[in-house]
């Protein structure tokens, strides 16, 4: 899967990281479209429909990925950077999006409450509560309520859908992500399967009994483990087809979300992660921004 190796606007030249002249205009140019008026949204389906290239032959930008640009420190230089925005155009930009939140862009709606109600505690796996403070600054954050966990995360819905769209995202460019699970083939049989193992069991502990008898059981046992099986595969199969057939997304896809994602997971730190339908989590690497898939 490609993946950035510096932020949008630097390269690596003769062994040093330098400013990419090719992506210098277009960074710029977001700073000023967003400290004059432009919403994020706005300034990604600008891009993606002018086919302006984030990664070599990528094209599609998202909310999130503007975001992050606008967020990111490094613009301003470091010994590993060198500094393509000004300290005050970059605070400009940060102070116009921290005016620009509202409480009215963040509350539990009927249109976000699928995605709301499935958000889960990756550390104990119940439920998170979105709560909203208007007296804060960061007015809304995610709480669990079990006795001995207390995790408690400050992020907006807003922001989880940012990050849910850059997850599915990654899974929609590199379908690859999407495989049979552990979880598939360590799931628990049917009653009917187990009724057939306890009879073939009973069956070896008699001294004497009917051949015949014991191969159908074999059969019949045989049978409902290939269906049973063939059944939980098809719901990856399923996933996979869902996500051919997106395209990348500009923006948070509900319809994308409830036919793909099972719970969304965050964790202590703040990191979330998707668990899909056949069981499989989808969760992005911190260290190299690597999208990876493991089993549950």
């Amino acid at each position: 899967m490609k993946n950035r190796r510096f932020p949008y606007g630097y390269e690596m030249q003769n062994g040093k990281i330098q400013i990419c002249k090719a992506e210098y205009s277009i960074l710029t140019g977001i700073f000023d479209s967003y400290i004059n008026g432009c919403a994020l949204k706005e300034i990604a389906e600008k891009l993606t429909f002018k086919q302006i290239e984030y990664l070599p032959d990528e094209y599609s930008w998202n909310k999130s990925r503007i975001k992050r640009i606008i967020e990111d420190k490094r613009y301003l230089g470091d010994e590993k950077y060198p500094k393509i925005i000004d300290d005050e155009i970059f605070n400009k930009a940060n102070s116009t999006k921290q005016n620009r939140r509202t409480t009215k862009n963040y509350v539990v709606t009927a249109e976000n409450k699928p995605m709301v109600y499935l958000v889960q505690c990756a550390e104990c796996g119940s439920p998170l509560y979105h709560i909203t403070d208007t007296k804060c600054a960061e007015s809304e954050s995610w709480c669990c309520k079990t006795q001995n966990c207390k995790l408690h995360i400050k992020m907006t819905i807003s922001e989880l859908q940012d990050q849910i769209t850059d997850l599915l995202n990654n899974v929609i460019s590199n379908r690859d992500l999407i495989k049979y699970s552990e979880s598939q083939i360590q799931e628990e049989p049917t009653t009917e399967i187990m009724r057939i193992e306890n009879e073939i069991e009973r069956l070896f502990e008699k001294s004497v009994f009917n051949k015949d008898e014991l191969q159908n059981l074999i059969l019949e046992c045989a049978e409902n483990k290939y269906y049973f099986d063939k059944s939980t595969r098809h719901i990856t199969d399923r996933l996979k087809a869902d996500f051919e057939k997106s395209n990348p997304l500009s923006a948070f896809s509900m319809e994308l979300f409830e036919k793909t994602v099972s719970a969304v997971l965050i964790d202590k730190q703040g990191s979330v992660s998707l668990m899909l339908k056949d069981g499989n989590i989808i969760r992005e690497e911190s260290s190299n921004g690597c999208t990876v898939n493991s089993s549950t």
